[in-house]
């Protein structure tokens, strides 16, 4: 068995959490060591966990040859395909199931990402820039979605170019079914459609959030073309600026509410855009002649809006913070529990005593009505706001 494949075995282990393996993956210094003897990592796996990662592997020939019938690829982190810029970002997947091309190591794959309910404006703009950076030689990275999502796809297609789509759920609960056709298109000329979650895993809002962060990892910087203030997208832009990734915006109509995204993340430092020549200009990338001279993966750079600095413990004040009136019950338990600091996903389930399903959900919500923020490592703190 090959480490990808007990990785899968691994990673598809029910109610074994992405903290819970990566404890067994240091233990164990493998994900075939894990699953070879899952019962010597009960300690980081939990016996419930054991059990699973042991059912897994006595049923593991099925499973790869299901795998391996449908078509799909394992891109296993660190091994080949996984690209060393993702590894940068908060929980790199520790596996990709990936349909198409299985090497991620593009050397300049840009993020488009937006509403679903995008304008004729929106629509147009985004498929504009993206044809004419799948032009230049840039790979065109986005979710699948509806919306701008698919605008940012059919625009590399155009071109030609190479594009990626990062989906929320398993390859077998594809979503939405009205692109599924463009799926095809993608994997036909030479693009990939990849996920985290193993095979049977439905999408939910919680993955949806937690996809952008790969869809901002996989990436040089991200574009936001179109979205209200309370947007997915602004989770993806915040993970881009995390990891000091450059991010840019398509200025809009102030009357629209699909334009208060990209205006106020522009307010806030973004770099303006109104063609593919300003993200051109930006990242130094000459289109395609001559493409030796491009930047590589920013880093040294200051975060546009955050002038380099990351939320932390140290960072906070000493008075502790207001309790805002308008909370409900579940979202006041998680507030009080980052009141004295950041803390990870499993401690604020242990201290909330919410479910881990319901807290994902809850934390996106959260995050997007700027009561609290992610941060690297499946860390959450109070927003700045809450902190002032």
């Amino acid at each position: 068995m090959r480490e990808a494949e007990a990785m899968a075995l691994l990673v598809s282990a029910k109610g074994v959490s992405y903290g819970r393996r990566e404890m067994a993956l240091r233990a164990a210094g493998s994900a075939l060591a894990v699953v070879q003897n899952p019962g010597a990592y009960a300690a980081q796996l939990s016996d419930e966990g054991a059990a699973a990662v042991r059912r897994n592997a006595r049923d593991a020939e099925r499973y790869l040859e299901r795998l391996h019938r449908d078509g799909v690829h394992l891109i296993v982190r660190g091994g080949e395909g996984y690209p060393e810029r993702l590894m940068q970002a908060a929980r790199p997947p520790q596996l990709l199931f990936c349909w198409g091309k299985a090497d991620l190591c593009d050397p300049f794959p840009l993020a488009i990402v937006g509403t679903r309910g995008a304008s004729s404006y929106g629509l147009r703009h985004t498929r504009a820039i993206a044809r004419e950076l799948a032009g230049a030689g840039m790979c065109v990275i986005s979710g699948l979605a509806v919306g701008i999502d698919a605008a940012g796809h059919m625009g590399a297609l155009d071109a030609g170019g190479r594009t990626v789509a990062v989906l929320g759920g398993a390859l077998d609960r594809f979503y939405p079914a009205e692109n599924r056709a463009l799926m095809r298109q993608i994997l036909d000329m030479g693009g990939s459609v990849v996920t985290e979650y193993p095979m049977g895993v439905p999408p939910s809002r919680y993955s949806f959030l937690e996809r952008n962060r790969i869809v901002a990892g996989l990436a040089l910087g991200v574009l936001v073309t179109e979205g209200p203030r309370r947007s997915g997208a602004l989770r993806t832009a915040q993970d881009a600026l995390d990891e000091g990734r450059e991010v840019f915006a398509l200025p809009g109509d102030v009357d629209s509410e699909g334009s208060q995204l990209p205006n106020r993340l522009i307010a806030e430092g973004a770099h303006l855009v109104t063609c593919a020549q300003d993200i051109l200009d930006m990242l130094v990338i000459e289109p395609r002649v001559g493409m030796t001279n491009a930047a590589g993966i920013p880093g040294s750079r200051e975060a546009p809006g955050r002038s380099g600095e990351k939320a932390s413990g140290d960072a906070r004040r000493k008075s502790a913070p207001r309790l805002p009136p308008d909370l409900g019950e579940q979202e006041r338990a998680v507030f009080q529990a980052l009141a004295c600091g950041d803390q990870d996903f499993d401690a604020i389930c242990a201290a909330t005593a919410i479910s881990p399903g319901e807290l994902g959900t809850l934390l996106m919500m959260m995050e997007l009505d700027g009561y609290i923020e992610a941060l690297a490592g499946c860390r959450y703190a109070l927003s700045r706001e809450m902190r002032a």
